[in-house]
């Protein structure tokens, strides 16, 4: 992923417990050589989405590179074109801006290779320890068992205000699609003892990773002193980054300083986990963000098909950072 910096998804022991966490239904392509070496791999799963139809989520295309400028990946879309998609069906994805090649290779529109439409820009942080100003009348506590109904009205509410955002149900914490995360990994705030925003901090580290595999010549030289000045210091390649994923953030109203509450709690302490938040580019909770130490990275989100009207979106989009 990316030019300067490539990073490595690890999805050992089990590469279908990641699957599950990403979509309802997974639906995994794979292509092999004849002695049954595996060379690519892509998913289409379905997802529930408020307001329409179920969507399709494009992810995990990774091609061998003895195999990459082939057909290999004309011939992929056109299996799931004629196997996977129904007519007039479209998907949404994510690509990050910095992976050009990427980016020029799927828009092209070449071999056969369905339409990338641009639908919004999207934002990830990396964010390290730090003491946040979050001076409001906010009080944040971990969640419980009691806290559930509010907080799944709060979600349902702040979802249905956020274009694909996915139905999800908290009752099934610790199932495939919540898989370790539990309802004490919450944080939710309060205000005159009434829940008003919460967010899950999700530890995936037992069924899927990001490893650095490596920098680019330009990058790996300056990356010492890049380390003595960068809130977020680059690891050695070779070495895992340590996360938690923020998800199911809500926030009563889309207020800023509710979610700012709730990350001055999160990045409090000696936590020496990162922790990894994302959200569209125009999304009004991301004025809490301003300010923190941490690095950002960009990516581009399309609805892609072939045929047929793409569905209607406005922004804010929703798409949680712990389920790409």
């Amino acid at each position: 992923m990316g030019s300067r910096i490539r990073l490595c998804f690890e999805r050992d022991p089990d590469f279908f417990a990641g699957a599950c966490v990403q979509a309802d239904e997974p639906c995994m392509w794979a292509a092999f050589e004849n002695g049954g070496r595996a060379v690519g791999v892509f998913s289409a799963g379905s997802r529930r989405v408020w307001g329409g139809m179920p969507l399709r989520y494009l992810s995990d295309l990774r091609i061998h590179p003895e195999w990459q400028g082939t057909s290999l990946l004309a011939r992929g879309f056109r299996a799931l074109r004629n196997e996977v998609f129904h007519p007039g069906e479209w998907a949404q994805t994510l690509v990050l801006e910095d992976n050009v090649r990427a980016l020029a290779t799927l828009t092209g529109r070449r071999g056969g290779l369905p339409e990338y439409r641009a639908a919004g820009r999207y934002m990830s942080w990396l964010l390290p320890h730090q003491r946040l100003d979050a001076r409001s009348h906010y009080q944040v506590r971990p969640a419980t068992c009691a806290d559930l109904g509010v907080m799944q009205g709060l979600l349902d509410a702040s979802s249905q205000r956020r274009s694909f955002a996915e139905i999800v149900n908290l009752a099934e914490l610790g199932k495939p699609r919540w898989r370790d995360l539990t309802i004490g990994d919450f944080l939710v705030a309060e205000r005159d003892g009434v829940v008003v925003g919460m967010m899950g901090l999700w530890d995936q580290s037992g069924f899927q990773r990001l490893r650095i595999h490596g920098y680019s010549p330009m990058i790996a030289a300056v990356r010492p002193l890049w380390n003595s000045f960068a809130s977020v210091a680059l690891p050695r390649a070779g070495q895992v980054l340590p996360l938690r994923k923020a998800t199911a953030i809500a926030c009563e109203g889309d207020d800023p300083a509710i979610l700012r509450a709730l990350l001055a709690a999160a990045l409090a302490g000696n936590e020496k986990r990162l922790l990894l938040l994302g959200m569209s580019a125009e999304d009004p909770l991301g004025v809490a963000l301003h300010g923190l130490k941490g690095r950002v990275e960009y990516g581009r989100h399309f609805l892609v098909g072939w045929d047929g009207v793409p569905p209607g979106w406005e922004e804010p989009f929703a798409f949680d950072v712990a389920r790409i």
